[in-house]
C-alpha cells in the first residue's frame, strides 16, 4: 500500500468519524442504555412492584412520559395498545407481552433477556420507550431490572 493510499484511507476515517451522521441519535430513539446485568444491585432491598414500578408506568414519578398514555385501555391515546397488543393496565395482562413480545416481555430471574427491560434502554427492535421521551433515568431503569431479578413477583390485580 502507498503512502497516498494510506493517508487517504486515515483521513476518510477521520472524517467519517467526525462527522454528524455518527454523533446524532434519533429523537425517537434517543441515548441507548446498553449495559445490563442479571442481578439485583440490593438484594437486601425488595422492590415491590405496585409501590415502585405501577408509579413509574402510571406516571406518578416525575421525569418519564406515562406508560399509560399509550398502553392503557381505559386513558390515554390507546397507541401503543392498538399498535403492539402490549397492555400494561393489570401486572398479569403485562406479563401477558404483546404481539411481538409474549412473555419474553418479562423473563423473571432474567431481567437482560426481558423485551422490557430492552425497550426501556432502547436495544430492543424499534423506538426506545417510552416513545419520544422522556425516557425513564438509569436509576428508574435498575427499579425495574431488580424487580425482574427477583423473580418479577406481584399481585396480579396491581
Amino acid at each position: 500500500m502507498t503512502r497516498s493510499t494510506t493517508t487517504t484511507i486515515v483521513s476518510a476515517f477521520i472524517a467519517l468519524a467526525l462527522s454528524p451522521a455518527c454523533t446524532v441519535i434519533e429523537p425517537e430513539v434517543g441515548e441507548r442504555l446498553t449495559a445490563c446485568v442479571d442481578a439485583d444491585s440490593n438484594p437486601n432491598v425488595k422492590v415491590v412492584f405496585k409501590d415502585q414500578i405501577r408509579p413509574l408506568i402510571n406516571g406518578m414519578v416525575p421525569g418519564p412520559k406515562p406508560c399509560a398514555n399509550c398502553h392503557y385501555h381505559s386513558s390515554g391515546t390507546r397507541e401503543g395498545l392498538d399498535e403492539t397488543g402490549f397492555d400494561l393496565e393489570t401486572l398479569k395482562a403485562l406479563k401477558l407481552g404483546g404481539r411481538r413480545t409474549f412473555d419474553d416481555i418479562v423473563v423473571p430471574g432474567q431481567p437482560c433477556k426481558s423485551a422490557i427491560v430492552q425497550k426501556l434502554k432502547g436495544t430492543y427492535e424499534g423506538a426506545r420507550m417510552p416513545k419520544g421521551g422522556p425516557y425513564w433515568t438509569a436509576e428508574q431503569i435498575q427499579l425495574m431490572i431488580d424487580w425482574i431479578a427477583e423473580g418479577a413477583v406481584g399481585a396480579n390485580e396491581e
